[in-house]
C-alpha cells in the first residue's frame, strides 16, 4: 500500500468526504437548473433534436448536471486524499472523465438491458452505469492502492441502490438526496476499506506470518 507518508486518514477524512461531496452535489445540481433556466430563456421551453420537439429542461438537465457534479466532487476528492496518496493530480481530471462515461457507455447499456424492461436488467444496467463511472478513478488509484478494484464495486453498488429507490419515487428532491448521499457514503467505506483496514490487516497478516 503507497500511502504517502504512510499517514492513514483519521475520522474527520470520512466525516469530511460524505458532507463536503453532498454539498458538492447540492451546489451541482441548483448551478445546473440556473444555467438550464438561462438557456431556457434564450431558446424556449422545447428545442428540436433530430427533428423531434424536446422540452429542455428535460433534455439538457443530465448534460449539464454531470459534468459540473464530476468537476466539484473531483475537487474536493483531490483535497482530501492528496495527503493520503502521492502523485493525485490528475485525480481532479478523472473524476470529470468518469461523470462524462454514462453519456458514452450508458446508451449502450440502457439499449441492452432497457429493452427487457424487468427489475433485474434494469438494476443490473444501473450498476453497470455506475462501475463505469468508477474506471478513471480506479485506474489511478490501482497504480497507488492494493484491491483498487472495491472501488469499482463500490460505485456500481451505489448506483445500483440508487436504481432501487427509482422504484419508490421519483420526486426530484428524494432524487437529489439520493444522489448526494448513496455514493459519497459508500464511496467514503470504500476509502476506509482501501486507505486503513485491509491495510492493517495486511500488516498484521504479514507480522503473524513471520
Amino acid at each position: 500500500m503507497m500511502i504517502a507518508n504512510n499517514e492513514k486518514p483519521r475520522w474527520f477524512f470520512y466525516l469530511g468526504w460524505v458532507v463536503l461531496n453532498i454539498i458538492a452535489v447540492v451546489m451541482a445540481w441548483y448551478i445546473a437548473w440556473a444555467l438550464i433556466s438561462l438557456v431556457t430563456n434564450i431558446v424556449g421551453d422545447t428545442i428540436q433534436v433530430g427533428g423531434q420537439f424536446r422540452i429542455t429542461e428535460d433534455f439538457l438537465f443530465l448534460y449539464v448536471l454531470l459534468p459540473i457534479i464530476g468537476l466539484f466532487t473531483g475537487i474536493i476528492q483531490y483535497t482530501l486524499l492528496r495527503r493520503h496518496l502521492p502523485r493525485m493530480a490528475w485525480w481532479i481530471a478523472a473524476t470529470l472523465l468518469g461523470w462524462l462515461m454514462p453519456f458514452v457507455t450508458g446508451y449502450f447499456i440502457i439499449a441492452i438491458f432497457a429493452q427487457k424492461n424487468d427489475t433485474f436488467s434494469i438494476m443490473l444496467g444501473m450498476l453497470l452505469i455506475g462501475a463505469t463511472i468508477a474506471l478513471p478513478q480506479w485506474w489511478m488509484l490501482r497504480q497507488r492502492v492494493h484491491h483498487a478494484s472495491w472501488w469499482i464495486l463500490a460505485y456500481g453498488f451505489s448506483w445500483w441502490m440508487m436504481g432501487l429507490l427509482n422504484f419508490v419515487t421519483s420526486e426530484p428532491f428524494i432524487v437529489l438526496l439520493a444522489i448526494a448521499l448513496i455514493p459519497t457514503s459508500v464511496t467514503g467505506f470504500a476509502c476506509w476499506l482501501l486507505l486503513d483496514w485491509l491495510p492493517k490487516h495486511e500488516l498484521e497478516s504479514s507480522i503473524s506470518s513471520h
